[in-house]
């Protein structure tokens, strides 16, 4: 990785409120994101999308989301689920070692309010 080079990743954040507003939009809830970001979003009041939207959310979460827990060793586990089975990783998935060891290497240089 080229330094001061960005692998930026888009993806949308989307939050129901009261089942009947939606929101849609680029921001995260953290300091960078309300002060030196550019970003955008919608508020929608409608209860039949905040309906559907919250059953794609549930859909989602099922079939792409991790579930994270602290082991007895104090280290990170990530769970999914295969079919029926419960799977218990112990590295990050999707990433390389390389990834995890820039970040391990990275981390104390960058503050906690930033993260």
């Amino acid at each position: 990785m080229i330094p001061g080079a960005s692998k930026g990743r888009l993806h949308a954040k989307t939050a129901v409120i009261d089942r009947k507003l939606v929101f849609i939009g680029s921001m995260n809830l953290d300091p960078r994101s309300a002060s030196k970001n550019t970003e955008l979003g919608i508020i929608i009041d409608s209860p039949e999308l905040a309906k559907e939207v919250l059953r794609v959310i549930h859909i989602s979460k099922l079939q792409s989301a991790y579930r994270l827990r602290l082991a007895d060793s104090g280290s990170l586990e990530w769970l999914t689920m295969d079919d029926d089975k419960e799977v218990v990783l112990v590295a990050e998935p999707d990433t390389t070692f390389l990834f995890r060891l820039q970040n391990w290497l990275f981390a104390p240089f960058v503050p906690e309010q930033e993260l």
